[in-house]
């Protein structure tokens, strides 16, 4: 995982992660690691243009 943050507009949390054959896994659920606080998550992996990804909130 590269970054993290709390996204209002999806009212969750979103993060960017480098994933091997990330493409082939989109919609799979996989376990991410927070060394931190030392809990692990479950996390869905999507595609990186998840919000909008026709363009119709930019074209108004």
């Amino acid at each position: 995982v590269t970054s993290v943050c709390f996204s209002p507009t999806l009212d969750q949390w979103i993060g960017l992660a480098l994933v091997e054959r990330g493409r082939e896994r989109i919609g799979k659920i996989v376990r991410a690691h927070d060394p931190l606080r030392s809990e692990d998550y479950d996390v869905e992996l999507c595609s990186p243009v998840f919000y909008d990804p026709d363009g119709g909130r930019q074209r108004g």
